[in-house]
């Protein structure tokens, strides 16, 4: 009997050493940097089935052939293009985040799968953003509303693609206990994100409002918080839900952290809107002739003196050019460019301290990889 034990005990140990040699293995298989070709290929390998899932839904299934191609095209024209890195960041986040050893392909290939989802979410609202603006490019192209046979029937198309992803996460996960969590994290993007959308219209300058006393830091953080910081957070909280006791975490800094990302992903949008040409930047530079509560403006503000503040007030928010033309220069005299770079290098030293202190080198890992390709300008 003792012998027998004895065999049974070693073989469970031979076991344990092959699981783990093919746990490993097979987590040392998979990429797990944010930026690889790798990560991005097996993330594009994914949409054909996005496409394919929402459109053999009963829902779509029933609809007249031309329902079925339009949404197709909308959703192939808004998607396309741009740095994905809302979706990326999910399976990047869930291999961070989850021990190795619960590292299934499974719970990434539903990584993936979210991670177009948001993707398809931050299609919809660039799309809006645009018809407010009333930009010209977004990603390198024209607008979607400025596309024929669209116009203003852009708007039902946001809303048809909002309404769309969560169809598509009924049909995926409807039968999953984390789906009610799944449209949880998706609302509370959506509506901080629009909430965003409103402070940033609302707080616009123009001469008839003379509205200048509240460009201020909060105002501009309000805006950067809620039109920036809560969709990144998507990305993260997202794929928390699939690790392994991941809702049972403590998230309250790793929340605040997402939220200062979304302070310096704001920051750099505002500066590159006055400092990047249009194909550099993929969009046409729209802040100043619509008179934008900004980091760049605020900071301007902040520096300049009477006379110079006289200027802002009289030029800021108008369409002609050669009023842009004066603002811009208004930016030089007050050196915004040499400001903004001491700025992001004193911001990013700020946010590495706390990244560093947080307690799971996972997320260390996964926040260090992040803003490296934030200030690469890459995610």
């Amino acid at each position: 009997m003792a012998s027998l034990l004895l065999r049974r005990t070693l073989c469970l140990k031979q076991l344990r050493t092959l699981h783990r040699i093919a746990v490993n293995t097979y987590t040392s298989s998979v990429p797990v940097t944010f930026n690889t070709y790798q990560n991005k290929q097996k993330f594009n390998d994914v949409l054909p089935e996005i496409m394919d899932t929402l459109m053999t839904s009963p829902k779509f299934a029933k609809q007249l052939p031309e329902v079925r191609n339009w949404v197709k095209k909308l959703l192939n024209y808004t998607m396309d293009g741009g740095k994905r890195g809302r979706g990326l960041a999910v399976p990047f986040a869930y291999q961070k985040l989850e021990d190795p050893e619960n590292i299934t392909e499974e719970k990434l290939h539903s990584a993936r799968f979210l991670g177009w989802g948001l993707e398809m979410l931050q299609g919809s609202l660039l799309a809006a953003d645009d018809i407010i603006d009333g930009s010209s490019t977004r990603r390198g192209k024209q607008c979607w509303y400025l596309q024929p046979d669209v116009g203003n029937y852009a708007i039902n198309d946001c809303l048809l693609m909002n309404h769309s992803l969560i169809e598509l996460i009924e049909i995926k996960f409807g039968n999953e206990p984390l789906y009610t969590d799944f449209v949880k994290v998706i609302n509370e993007a959506i509506l901080y994100t629009t909430i965003g959308e409103h402070l940033d219209h609302s707080l616009e300058y123009s001469k008839e409002k003379n509205n200048l006393d509240g460009f201020t830091m909060d105002g501009f953080n309000a805006i950067a918080e809620h039109k920036t910081g809560y969709s990144f957070r998507s990305s993260l909280f997202v794929a928390l839900l699939l690790v392994k006791n991941g809702k049972e975490r403590d998230t309250t800094e790793l929340s605040n952290i997402c939220l200062e990302f979304g302070k310096i992903l704001q920051i750099q949008n505002d500066y590159k809107d006055i400092y990047w040409e249009e194909t550099s930047s993929g969009k046409a530079g729209t802040d100043i002739q619509e008179g934008k509560l900004t980091w760049v403006a605020v900071t301007a503000l902040e520096r300049c003196n009477e006379a110079q503040r006289s200027i802002f007030k009289e030029y800021y928010g108008s369409k002609d050019p050669e009023h842009v033309k004066r603002i811009k220069q208004l930016y030089d005299e007050l050196q915004i460019e040499e400001v903004y770079e001491k700025f992001k290098m004193s911001f990013y030293e700020n946010l590495e301290n706390r990244i560093r202190v947080l307690p799971r080198q996972g997320e260390t890992e996964f926040f260090l990889e992040i803003m490296e390709a934030c200030r690469k300008q890459i995610y």
